[in-house]
C-alpha cells in the first residue's frame, strides 16, 4: 500500500497534534501515524498545566504565550474542559516576596497582580497565616491530559485530519516513511515519536 499527502506526522502525543493542527490550517492534507490504538506516553500522563508565568524571558515565554492562546481558542470547540485558571505563587519570606515584585514590574509581570496580608487571606483563606506575600497570574490554564488528548484527536479527525492508529514506523527515508502496511509518501514528513526518536534516529540520538 502506497498512500499519498502533503504533510505526514509520525507520533500523535501533543507534539504532532500540534503539527497536525498548523497544517491542516494552512490548507494541507495531513496523515497522522500513531503506532498505539491511541496516545499512551508522556503527552496523558503529564499534569495538563499550560504554563506562562516563569517562564525564560525573549522567546520561550512568547511561546508560552502562544502555547495557552492556541489552548484557549480550541479546547471549547474540541469540548475540552478548562479545570484551572490563573496561579497563586506565594512567598513565605520577604526576600522571596521581593523577588515576586521585581518580577512583576517587568513585561512579564503584565496583569499579575502582589497580593498581601488581608488581601492575600481574602482570596485564598486556606492558605496558612504568615505567608509574606503572593503572586497572582491570571495566565495559567490546566486541562487534563487524559481527556484533552483523545478529545482533541477526534476533534481534528472531524476536521479531516486522518488518523492511522497501530501503525508503527520502522524507517523515515526521504519523502517517505515504511510501515508494516507499505510506503507513505508526503512533501513534508514531521516525526514527534516521543522515545521512538532513539528507534528511527540512532545516529542523531
Amino acid at each position: 500500500m502506497t498512500q499519498d499527502c502533503d504533510c505526514l506526522i509520525v507520533g500523535g502525543g501533543i507534539l504532532g497534534l500540534a503539527h497536525a493542527l498548523a497544517a491542516h490550517r494552512a490548507g494541507m492534507r495531513v496523515t497522522v501515524l500513531e503506532r498505539e490504538a491511541r496516545a499512551v506516553g508522556a503527552s496523558i500522563r503529564n499534569f495538563g498545566f499550560i504554563t506562562v508565568t516563569g517562564q525564560e524571558a525573549g522567546p520561550t515565554w512568547r511561546r508560552a504565550r502562544r502555547s495557552r492562546d492556541v489552548w484557549a481558542e480550541i479546547a471549547p470547540r474540541a469540548g475540552i474542559a478548562i479545570h484551572q485558571r490563573g496561579l497563586l505563587l506565594c512567598a513565605r519570606r520577604a526576600e522571596a516576596l521581593a523577588v515576586i515584585e521585581a518580577f512583576a514590574a517587568t513585561d512579564m509581570g503584565a496583569a499579575c497582580r502582589v497580593l498581601r496580608g488581608r488581601e492575600m487571606e481574602r482570596f485564598a483563606p486556606a492558605l496558612r497565616p504568615g505567608l509574606a506575600g503572593a503572586l497572582l497570574s491570571p495566565h495559567e490554564i490546566r486541562v487534563e491530559s487524559r481527556e484533552a488528548i483523545p478529545q482533541l484527536t477526534a476533534w481534528l479527525a472531524g476536521q479531516g485530519v486522518m488518523f492511522l492508529p497501530r501503525m508503527a514506523v520502522s524507517a523515515v527515508e526521504e519523502g517517505a516513511v515504511v510501515t508494516p502496511a507499505g510506503r507513505f509518501t508526503a512533501k513534508r514528513i514531521i516525526v514527534c515519536p516521543g522515545p521512538d526518536l532513539a528507534t528511527l534516529f540512532p545516529e542523531v540520538m
